[in-house]
């Protein structure tokens, strides 16, 4: 897959109209889902420098105590602020 321009542009040009055939509202929520993508994006950055990793199966964060990689759960029951949250 290449990072084209003009192909992404017809990409996306493509789906904008297939949206539109599906929910002709689409285009009003259109900037909610923007932003709600480029969060997750955000997100995603963030924890992944901080040494996470993501699977199917969720998120993993490395333990502060021994540096093995715990769920998510494990991390929230330890009382520890996401990366993401962290100023």
């Amino acid at each position: 897959m290449t990072n084209d321009p003009t192909s992404t542009a017809l990409y996306s040009a493509r789906e904008d109209l297939r949206m539109l055939e599906t929910c002709p509202t689409w285009y009003e929520h259109l900037d909610k889902v923007e932003a709600a993508i480029a969060e997750e994006n955000r997100v995603y950055d963030i924890r992944v420098a901080a040494g996470w990793e993501l699977d199917e199966g969720g998120w993993s964060a490395p333990c502060p105590e021994t540096g093995e990689m715990i769920l998510e759960w494990d991390w929230i029951s330890f009382g520890l602020a996401y990366p993401e949250d962290a100023k």
